[in-house]
Parts: C-alpha cells; sequence; structure tokens
C-alpha cells in the first residue's frame, strides 16, 4: 500500500526530531535543528511562561510554558540570532508544542481531540512570533534591533520558511534546509517522485537496480510455501508475534525492508551517524555490496541480500536478537528514535497531508501502489473526519515565488525530500535562493561539521554564511537609514519651529516680539527641538 509520509522524516514521530530546529534570531538569533547530540555543543534549558494554548482565540486565555535553549557565550551587543560563532550571534533552539518535554495539557495533551486541536503548524509559529519578542525586549541585553534568522531542517525547514512568510517584520532570513514545501496537493509535484531519488541514491551508490527488484520477486515466491515462510521467519530472524503465517503476510516484511531502504537514502552521509538509526558512514554504498555478488542465483540468496540490508538499518550496533516486521503487533520502525508517537499522527490526519507512493519499475525499484490513496483512506480511520477537502495551508501562500525575500532553500541531491522541494536546480530568483548539494542527503547541511564532510557541502555552507551576512548588513543598513531619517526629519522640524517660534507668531503680544525673537533664536540654536520646546 502507498505509504502514507505526513512528515519529511516519513515518520508519525518525526517532528520530535525535528522540535528544535525550528526558526532563529538575527542580530544574531539563530534557531536551528540538527547536532544537539555532539559533545561540544553547549546550552541553557530555559522556559517561556505564559504561552497561549490558542493565539487566535479571545475567548481562551489559557496558557502553558514552553521549553527553548539557548547559548549566549557568543552573543555580542546588537548581535544576530542564529547559530555562526563569527556573527557574534545568540543560538536558540524553540521547541514545538506537544513535542518533548512541551506539553500544553501535561499528561492529557494527548487525551482527547479538544486537547489535541491546539497542535498545529500555525499555533507553533505563533510561538515563535512570542518567543522572538520576548527574547528581543526581554531575555537578551541590548538586543531590542537584533536580526532574526530562522533555521530548519525538513519539517523544521517547513517552518522556517513560513514563519518568514507571515511574520516578516519578527525574521528577517531563512535558512530552509531540505523542506519540502511544495509537498502538497495541487502544486503538481509527481506522487511517486520520492522513490525515483531513493533508486537514484542507490543507483549511483553502485546498487545494480536489477538485483533489488529481483528480490522482491524472491521473497514472494518463498512467502508462497510454507517451508518457504519458515525459511523467512529465521533468516530476518523474526519475532514469533510477527511470523508470516499466511502467503500475504510477506507484504508486512516487503514494507519494512521498503522503509530501510527509503530511510536510509535521507540518512546517507559519508560518516558514521544515529540521526535515525546508528549506520555507518556512506551507508547506501555498504548497502550495495550485498545486491552486486556475483553469487545471487537463487531465490535464497536474492533473500539473503534483503536481510542483509535490513539488519544494517536496523541493527548495525548487533544487539537486537530479533526484528518484529507487522505493524499490526509490534512497534520496530525506521524511526523509532525520534520519540512520541502520538503527536505527528495528528498533524499528518489535519494539515500536514503528502502524498507518496511507488509506481515500480523504471521509476523506482518497489511495487506499484500510485495514485495516492492508501494516506486518505489511513485518515479517514485515524479521524472521524476525514482529511480537509483542500490540504493546501490557506493562510500561508508558499508557493507564490513574488511573495518570498530573503529566504535559501538547500537540498541534497541523493535526499528523497528534495523532490517536494522549492527547486531541483540551482537557481535564484530575486532573493530567493536554491542551492543543491550533490551528494547531500536529508538537511546535511545544517549538520555539525565533521572531518569528512564533502566539498559540496562546505560550499553550500559557504554560501549560506554569505547569504546570511548580507541579511544582516542589509538590516543594519535600513536601520541605520531610518535612524538617520529619523533624525533629519526631527532637525528639520526643529528649525522650522524655531523659525516660527522666534519670528513671534506664537506671540499673541507683538509689542515684545523683537525681544522675544532674539532671546528665543539664542536659546534654541543651542538646545535640543524638546528643550527648546519646554523654555
Amino acid at each position: 500500500m502507498p505509504t502514507c509520509h505526513g512528515h519529511p522524516n516519513g515518520s508519525p514521530s518525526a517532528p520530535y526530531a525535528e522540535s528544535l530546529h525550528t526558526s532563529g534570531f538575527t542580530q544574531s538569533v539563530f534557531f536551528s535543528p540538527i547536532g544537539l547530540s555532539e559533545p561540544n555543543y553547549k546550552w541553557t534549558e530555559e522556559w517561556f511562561d505564559n504561552m497561549p494554548i490558542d493565539h487566535f482565540s479571545f475567548a481562551d486565555n489559557r496558557t502553558f510554558h514552553l521549553r527553548y535553549l539557548i547559548n549566549t557565550d557568543y552573543f555580542i551587543k546588537y548581535g544576530p540570532i542564529f547559530y555562526y560563532t563569527e556573527f557574534g550571534a545568540a543560538i536558540v533552539f524553540a521547541e514545538h508544542r506537544y513535542y518533548g518535554k512541551t506539553h500544553p495539557f501535561g499528561n492529557e495533551s494527548y487525551a482527547s481531540v479538544s486537547n489535541l486541536g491546539y497542535l498545529s503548524s500555525e499555533q507553533a509559529l505563533a510561538d515563535y512570533a512570542h518567543l522572538i519578542q520576548y527574547l528581543r525586549n526581554e531575555r537578551l541585553k541590548n538586543a531590542i534591533n537584533s536580526t532574526v534568522i530562522a533555521f530548519g531542517g525538513s519539517y523544521g525547514g517547513m517552518l522556517a520558511a513560513w514563519i518568514r512568510i507571515k511574520y516578516p517584520h519578527l525574521v528577517e532570513g531563512a535558512i530552509a534546509a531540505s523542506a519540502p514545501v511544495f509537498w502538497f496537493p495541487q502544486t503538481n509535484v509527481p506522487e511517486d517522485i520520492f522513490d525515483n531519488i531513493v533508486k537514484r541514491s542507490f543507483v549511483n551508490s553502485g546498487c545494480k537496480a536489477d538485483a533489488i527488484i529481483a528480490a522482491w520477486s524472491a521473497i514472494e515466491e518463498l512467502a508462497n510455501s510454507e517451508q518457504g515462510r519458515t525459511y523467512l521467519n529465521s533468516l530476518f530472524k523474526l519475532e514469533e508475534k510477527s511470523f508470516l503465517q499466511k502467503s500475504e503476510d510477506v507484504n508486512f516484511l516487503k514494507a519494512f525492508i521498503r522503509e530501510s531502504f527509503e530511510s536510509m537514502a535521507m540518512v546517507n552521509y559519508p560518516y558514521p551517524s544515529e540521526f535515525l538509526a546508528p549506520l555507518p558512514g556512506w551507508p547506501v554504498k555498504v548497502a550495495c555490496g550485498f545486491f552486486n555478488s556475483t553469487e545471487m542465483k537463487t531465490r535464497e540468496h536474492h533473500a539473503e541480500s534483503l536481510y542483509s540490508m535490513v539488519n544494517l538499518y536496523y541493527n548495525f550496533t548487533g544487539e537486537k536478537k530479533t526484528l518484529c516486521v507487522n505493524p499490526d503487533v509490534c512497534s520496530d520502525s525506521a524511526y523509532g528514535a525520534l520519540g512520541d508517537p502520538l503527536g505527528w499522527p495528528w498533524q499528518a490526519c489535519t494539515e500536514m497531508v503528502m502524498q507518496l507512493c511507488a509506481s515500480g519499475p523504471p521509476n523506482d525499484f518497489f511495487w506499484k501502489d500510485c495514485p495516492f490513496t492508501a494516506c486518505t483512506e489511513m485518515v479517514m480511520q485515524l479521524c472521524a473526519s476525514g482529511p480537509p477537502n483542500d490540504f493546501f495551508w490557506k493562510d500561508c501562500p508558499f508557493t507564490v515565488k513574488e511573495r518570498i525575500h530573503r529566504k535559501n532553500c538547500s537540498n541534497g541531491y541523493l535526499d528523497p525530500w528534495s523532490g517536494g522541494g522549492w527547486s531541483l536546480k540551482p537557481q535564484t530568483v530575486g532573493s530567493l535562493v536554491s542551492i543543491i548539494i550533490e551528494d547531500g542527503a536529508h538537511h546535511y547541511d545544517l549538520r555539525g561539521s565533521h572531518p569528512k564532510d564533502t566539498e559540496a557541502v562546505k560550499e553550500a555552507r559557504r554560501l549560506e554564511r554569505i547569504y546570511i551576512g548580507k541579511w544582516i548588513h542589509d538590516a543594519m543598513k535600513r536601520f541605520n537609514k531610518s535612524q538617520q531619517y529619523l533624525r533629519q526629519n526631527t532637525e528639520s522640524f526643529r528649525k522650522l519651529f524655531i523659525y516660527f517660534f522666534c519670528n513671534g507668531y506664537f506671540f499673541k503680544n507683538s509689542n515684545n516680539c523683537a525681544f522675544k525673537r532674539c532671546f528665543f533664536l539664542l536659546r534654541c540654536q543651542s538646545l535640543s527641538f524638546f528643550e527648546c520646546y519646554l523654555v
């Protein structure tokens, strides 16, 4: 059945991973998503009190506490708010409501539709707008005129793009990494492009597509017999509760394996990582070795190649003794490390329905499950009312290029989610910039620096720093110009006031006009306008 990836990480719990990736401030305040597990990063956990439960109602005055992490080690007076030390910025990671430790209704946050109804990207953006003003005006010293830059990867990248559009007076620019802002109905994104890019990632790493396609047929044929199912249960070390009992049960196994292909393409970094699961560097290249063996002559050989692939993704550390593949009875998932699984299904049900399916070879090396219908069916099961008739976010027309300024959209050429990005090629439209990282996976540019980083990602980060510097410079230039304009107009008004005041226009008794003109002329030229006015 088609995969219902409501989230850029394709997981019910994915936003938890992005919860600290949302947006940033200039002068410098950055909200950045990736790399909090790195030992060299320092932060302080703080809470914003009295965040409104509902930003858009006058009838509900309830509030909650929103968690954020902050680092001001490099923050300088009037510095931006974001995350490169060279800018003298403050760094802020703002948590998304309902994820992590930020639960508006405590343990009851997921207990009812009436409570979950306040979980939306629109409410989250309003949270961040509130927080930005608090940081500028109260939390940070000398930051009232600081420039704010928003950062985010994946869903966090979508939020970074949207906050720049919806609150342009608060956020000067945005770095939206791997943000599938076009992956909604009515935007003409091909439903099968995700798995097409998965195939591209594996083929570019040396995989033989024919061998992978043949492996699916092999396990289907094995599942048709009791002996074959017993073999598969043993080979994949399946828990007894998810044993393949009948031939159609192979669909559970196939979906489980497919998830590992799609996930591995997302996290195909050049060094060991643990974003979705512990993996070696360039894991896709490692996996391709399983399918390129000259000994792949039997169904069992093909099945073993799939098992090696699955074991690499789900059990690289060797700690798991068994696997569970039936979603009706199992909790194992390619995204199991991302946190609470309850919040994202709600968002995928109400506002983030993204159409993803496979059309089969030659587009990809899965089986045909397009057109996209299963997600709508799943949503109908989860939400009695079903998905909205118009999935598109009416309040934020982010697809209208003319309305987007000072935003960088970066995408990895090997990242399946790049198919829903603003552009699949490098280009610049006004101040809207598309950066393509040729050997990049999912929001690679927002990960911490690493000795094995590729030249392509180094160049992407260099360009991003240049644009960030320009945004900050332009913001300060506009601020200084406005201050100069204010001073010039104040001086012009002062001179006009002196002229009228000292020439007797404000005196009813003209007999003493000469004396008063002389007196006030002397006084007004030596005092400020406001001091003169008070004389």
